[in-house]
């Protein structure tokens, strides 16, 4: 397994939101990875390389969401953001209260922000 400095997971079921948030990252100077579309996929390309953050939709649709993996991510202690169009009562805010969560869509200067906050040195 690898560790991507400047890679990015993107987990995103909706194809052009998933284009749109790749060329903005790439735009950035990262590397997007994926995007993804479902929890198995993301979890394959975990095992695969560790990105250096993540950008995670909630809802992946047909009730799946992609809190197996923001653990796999918690766990391996890489920075992610949950990108939402919900409210924020749902219950994956409860099992992650310190995550950042973001509105969709995201736009550039966006972006810009929330990756500087996710790849800021903690402390």
């Amino acid at each position: 397994m690898t560790s991507d400095r400047s890679g990015i997971l993107v987990v995103e079921d909706q194809m052009l939101q998933a284009i749109h948030l790749s060329m903005s990252l790439e735009r950035e100077g990262y590397e997007p990875m994926g995007p993804c579309s479902s929890v198995d996929e993301a979890l394959d390309m975990l095992d695969t390389a560790t990105p250096a953050a993540a950008l995670l939709d909630i809802n992946l649709g047909a009730g799946t969401t992609s809190e197996p993996i923001a653990a796999e991510l918690a766990r391996r202690k890489v920075p992610f953001a949950f990108l939402t169009a919900y409210s924020r009562d749902i219950p994956i805010v409860e099992s992650f209260p310190d995550a950042i969560f973001e509105d969709k869509p995201v736009n550039d200067l966006k972006l810009r922000q929330l990756l500087g906050d996710l790849m800021a040195p903690a402390g």
